[in-house]
């Protein structure tokens, strides 16, 4: 045999040599076809799982609108004894509950702090009794949130010589945790708010949940 065939057969096995080492084995075009396909139904699952976990969502949503709606709240609070010459801005406490269903009025503070959305009543009726100051102004608030911002009002102003009753009411949409109470307004000269005495309730305040969001 010559050298020039030896060197042609030497050039021809590296070159097969090269061309084989560049093509995927059947093991290795296996493993990749199956990597492909746990990576597809990988995908997959987690699309369906997330798909899943927004129906969850709309479900919880659901449950906690169906329960709010049958949530009972609903207080009626007199004021105790008469507060005299109570100064503006003065957070009246009406702390003789007869109502609190829900307990969302807070007696110690006088303040109603909603635990769910929705529409509310809520109606204040308060009483003074004689005045000798003839120029006196006393006016009672329905206060949302912010002290001062007032959604509703009653007067109780210039009685001398009789017994006089305001009354004021409110219908409201609260978000969850919004407060209303009531407060003292305007005032001048002096001026006494009749509580609870002789059995007979003069002064009062009530709301309660219309219906739920």
């Amino acid at each position: 045999m010559s050298a020039i065939t030896l060197v042609l057969l030497a050039f021809t096995s590296v070159s097969s040599g090269l061309l084989l080492d560049g093509i995927p084995s059947q093991e290795e075009l296996h493993s990749d076809a199956t990597l492909q396909l746990l990576l597809s139904e990988v995908t997959r699952l987690s699309n369906e799982l997330k798909e899943a976990q927004g129906k969850i969502n709309t479900l919880d949503n659901q449950v906690d609108k169906l329960t709010n709606k049958d949530r009972d709240i609903a207080f009626f609070a007199y004021l105790g004894p008469d507060m005299v010459n109570p100064s503006s801005g003065t957070t009246i406490v009406f702390n003789e509950p007869m109502t609190n269903s829900g307990n969302d009025y807070d007696p110690q503070h006088g303040v109603f702090t909603a635990s769910v959305n929705g529409t509310y009543n809520f109606h204040l009726v308060a009483a003074s009794p004689e005045n000798s100051d003839p120029s006196h102004q006393f006016h009672l608030y329905i206060t949302k949130n912010k002290p001062g911002s007032y959604v509703s009002y009653g007067w109780l102003d210039r009685t001398t010589d009789h017994w006089v009753q305001t009354s004021a009411s409110a219908v409201l949409h609260l978000l969850q945790g919004d407060r209303v109470w009531v407060e003292v307004g305007l005032v001048l000269g002096s001026h006494t708010l009749a509580g609870h005495n002789d059995n007979r309730a003069h002064t009062y305040w009530s709301g309660f949940l219309i219906h739920a969001d």
